[in-house]
């Protein structure tokens, strides 16, 4: 075992899931944003947590509305991932530019993404300043799945490949 730098350890975390978080701000426009910093934290009830940087667009829309969607990132939504990562949604309409596929939710009013491996509707259940970035936790409220599974898209440190699924 040898010291590295917190950096070079941190680089040693991939792959890992790209979570894609779906907010509408106040005035009702839906923005996303692809993060890698996104799990399950609790299994009953079932809640989710993502950590967004204080200035992020992204969480002023969360704290505003108090709902979000959690998904992981479908195999498809590679460039989607890569696009919409490099603009705020506070100076552009993603959902316009980037021609989203949605539906409607079946409870909080954030857009469902058809593309995505898995949605989940959330409420805001708590939210944590952690250093440079809060952690927002939500309550899942409704889920959603494709008619046909999607493989779920995976971050090699800035390489996209989809994981292939468990067969049943």
């Amino acid at each position: 075992m040898k010291q590295v730098t917190s950096s070079e350890a941190v680089s040693a975390k991939y792959p890992e899931w790209i979570v894609l978080v779906v907010a509408r701000d106040a005035h009702g426009k839906a923005n996303l944003m692809p993060a890698g910093w996104g799990m399950i934290c609790s299994g009953d009830p079932l809640m989710v947590c993502v950590g967004l940087g204080h200035g992020r667009y992204t969480r002023q829309c969360i704290e505003e509305t108090g709902e979000f969607v959690f998904a992981w990132a479908g195999e498809e939504q590679a460039e989607l991932v890569r696009y919409s990562g490099s603009c705020s949604g506070a100076e552009c309409d993603k959902f316009r530019d980037f021609h989203i596929p949605t539906v409607e939710p079946a409870v909080i009013n954030v857009p469902i993404l058809t593309q995505a491996a898995s949605n989940l509707e959330c409420r805001l259940h708590a939210s944590y300043p952690s250093g440079d970035h809060s952690i927002l936790v939500g309550e899942v409220v409704a889920a959603h799945l494709p008619d046909e599974p999607v493989r779920t898209l995976m971050n090699f440190s800035g390489s996209f490949i989809a994981a292939q699924p468990i067969s049943e």
